[in-house]
């Protein structure tokens, strides 16, 4: 290669143009040629990752040839290839490299966002169905929309992965700049999976377009993409869904298929993070589903090679779902994943209004009576309401709910003292006075006595008849764990006033009523039905049509019923409304359990302080204390259970050795608190898992000394915990 032709294969490698000079003794040569001196040649200069959120870093990357400094703004001088850097907000850095000939520059943009704490995706204006969800949704992305508050709040806005196809380029580009101006983060909701034909498309598969799909449209459309969340992968493809064509697979495949799925969105967007979407199961309605939830976790981290960045709760709220949630949140934490909490409105909310204040009622009772401070909140709607999204002053609209989770939080404590329950109410500035405290104890169990269960609501609209009846372990009124339920009922009445008066019983035993099921005993002792139905069992009861005309008629349901002393109840007494063709309509559902007594409502004095008097409270009782909140203080409440032994505690305190290759089982034992228990666990040895009841099993593939990180949660009604670190040797 000629001296022209190495200058010539150097300039196509550099970033400036090579001027070459060659000099020569006369026109034919015979002269050695000589090349100018040249500036450094910057052959790369790349940020990983290439966006951040504040507190992370960053790291700078280059490689330059011939430089003798190397500096890079506003950092300085530097060395070597790469260097880390935690940026405050957006930058763009400059590496300038030099030498004697002259220098030459890149530069790389790190943009920098907000942690993803709080969320936001409002259901859009689906024109198919009108009308459906937020007129208003566009209207979001306007520099005027009147949301200013409720979006510095925000640090993500969520779509639908199957949005990018719905609305036309123009309305999107308008979004992903208003959000990118905004300066807040793009995430999609996306079935991770591809279909197949081997089984049944439920959630968690993506019906409509790959992830290379909506990656693409978004690049092209000017956006960025920085979250993915996967749409309940797990739940619909494991063991858990057992339905027609379920596909039944293991952790392990779902993991692998997921994450072959995903490189698709990487290819465009390398720096995307992800997490997952699952729903939160009711406390016994899927047996054992916390220890295939966790497989789930560690079959994502193995992988992947790292954990899922955030793992939202999807809850059904009238599910039984307080110790689900503190057990899975105990089980994320363990493993260092953000739990996350997605807070949405009532299904049959039949205003926005009353959408907007069952979403808000839901964040206490997280957040107060189970707790639980998530790590990222999800304000959410894939229902018809809210049916407008603006503006962040209106009640009823979706942005208010944003403004009223950031009122200044309240804290109540609650100590039982003899013959009174006590404690201090206090907020950011100190304490409040002169706020009500409302104080109930609720007993654990009957105590023998009759006592009415009460349910007042208007009746629907087109009732024409009403059924009465009791559930035990199905239709939602599940057993509790491995509880027995047992209850006596006495009659049932439902008063509307003018629109008329209905009432059954058992003075005729079971004449005029339907029952089915597998009840230990259903039996009528004198004018009442005793119930028993142990774990496995289950119990339905239905009386005849009773004709009422109370289309929107306020009416009170009364049940009188009894719960044997040491016995905690269970099941449900229903009422049932119906159509003029006898289709039910809806139901009211109330759980047969020991009855709250309302101790009194107090005020708090100067010092913030209050004190109720309690009277005698038997054995076991749950002792609540709540402030209602206002418009300016967050709500707040705390719970204490009386009795010798009111929290649970592990009292296993060491396991036996296993051996690879060897089956492994034991049993961990807790006592306190209120059972039954949820026992979840962080990373377990290879081979082993453990059972939401206690049971460590497996088959140990892994020689070594593990330390397992245990916790157990009680059913209290603001659930209770208690954790240790046991040592395990697998031989």
């Amino acid at each position: 290669m000629s001296p022209l032709d190495v200058l010539r294969h150097r300039g196509a490698m550099a970033y400036q143009l090579l001027i070459v000079v060659v000099a020569g003794v006369g026109a034919c040569g015979g002269g050695t040629p000589v090349a100018r001196k040249l500036p450094p040649v910057i052959s790369s200069f790349a940020a990983s990752p290439s966006w951040v959120t504040i507190g992370q870093s960053a790291t700078l990357r280059w490689t330059v040839d011939g430089a003798t400094t190397v500096r890079i703004d506003p950092i300085g001088p530097v060395t070597g290839s790469n260097t880390p850097v935690t940026p405050a907000a957006d930058i763009t850095y400059v590496l300038t490299a030099s030498n004697q000939y002259g220098s030459v520059s890149a530069q790389v943009p790190v943009a920098v966002f907000p942690p993803p704490t709080l969320w936001f995706a409002p259901v859009w204006d689906n024109t198919q169905a009108p009308p459906y969800g937020a007129s208003d949704y566009f209207a979001l992305f306007s520099p005027n929309a009147p949301w200013a508050n409720a979006a510095l709040h925000v640090s993500v806005f969520k779509i639908y992965a199957h949005m990018l196809d719905i609305y036309d380029s123009a309305t999107l580009r308008n979004m992903l700049a208003d959000l990118k101006r905004r300066h807040i983060a793009l995430a999609i909701e996306w079935g991770a999976l591809e279909p197949v034909d081997s089984c049944d498309w439920t959630e968690g598969f993506d019906f409509r377009g790959s992830g290379l799909h909506y990656a693409t449209r978004i690049r092209d459309l000017g956006g960025t993409l920085q979250y993915v969340a996967f749409d309940e992968p797990f739940q619909h493809t494991s063991s858990l869904y057992q339905g027609p064509g379920a596909c039944l697979w293991s952790a392990q495949q779902i993991a692998q298929y997921v994450a072959r799925d995903l490189a698709q969105i990487q290819s465009i967007f390398p720096d995307v993070v992800v997490g997952d979407i699952e729903v939160l199961p009711d406390f016994d309605s899927v047996d054992n589903w916390l220890g295939p939830y966790q497989q789930w976790l560690d079959a994502w981290e193995v992988e992947t090679g790292k954990p899922f960045a955030f793992f939202h709760f999807d809850i059904a709220w009238t599910n039984d779902w307080k110790s689900p949630a503190a057990a899975l949140a105990r089980a994320l934490r363990a493993r260092n994943i953000p739990v996350g909490q997605i807070y949405i409105g009532d299904a049959d909310a039949g205003t926005d209004a009353s959408w907007i204040a069952s979403a808000l009622q839901h964040t206490a009772d997280v957040e107060i009576s189970v707790g639980l401070k998530p790590d990222q909140v999800i304000f959410q709607s894939w229902e018809p309401r809210p049916m407008h999204a603006l503006p962040e002053t209106d009640p009823t609209a979706f942005t208010y709910v944003i403004d009223r989770y950031f009122r200044d939080r309240t804290q109540l404590t609650l100590n039982a003292v003899p013959g009174a329950a006590e404690g201090q109410l206090t907020g950011p500035a100190g304490p409040i006075a002169q706020a009500t405290i409302d104080v109930t104890a609720k007993p654990l169990s009957g105590n023998g006595q009759v006592a009415a269960y009460q349910h007042s609501d208007t009746a629907p609209t087109g009732t024409q008849s009403v059924v009465f009846g009791a559930r035990v372990g199905m239709e939602g009124c599940e057993l509790v764990g491995t509880q027995s339920a047992e209850f006596t009922l006495t009659d049932f009445a439902l008063d509307a006033g003018a629109a008329g008066q209905l009432s059954d019983d058992f003075v005729q035993g079971l004449s005029g009523w339907g029952s089915w099921g597998t009840a230990a005993a259903a039996q009528v002792q004198g004018t009442s039905l005793n119930v028993l139905v142990q774990s496995g069992q289950s119990f339905g009861l239905n009386s005849l049509l009773l004709p009422l005309s109370a289309s929107g008629t306020t009416y009170t349901f009364t049940v009188h019923a009894t719960i044997p002393s040491g016995s905690v109840g269970g099941g449900c007494a229903i009422a049932a409304f119906m159509d003029a063709g006898n289709a039910e309509i809806t139901r009211v559902v109330m759980p047969l359990v020991p009855l709250t007594v309302r101790i009194g409502a107090v005020p708090t004095d100067g010092n913030g302080r209050y004190s109720a008097p309690l009277g005698s409270q038997p054995d076991q009782t749950s002792l609540t204390a709540e402030y209602a909140g206002s418009d300016t203080w967050w709500p707040s409440g705390a719970s204490s259970v009386l009795g010798p032994q009111a929290v649970p505690v592990i009292v296993t305190t060491s396991l036996p050795d296993g051996a690879v290759g060897n089956a492994y089982s034991q049993t961990l034992v807790a006592s306190g608190g209120i059972a039954p228990y949820l026992w979840v666990a962080g990373r377990l040895p290879p081979g082993l898992t453990l059972s939401q009841d206690g049971t460590l099993s497996g088959t140990t593939t892994t020689a070594g000394t593990y330390t397992l990180s245990l916790s157990v949660v009680d059913h209290a009604t603001s659930p209770q915990a208690a954790d240790a670190s046991l040592q395990l040797v697998i031989h």
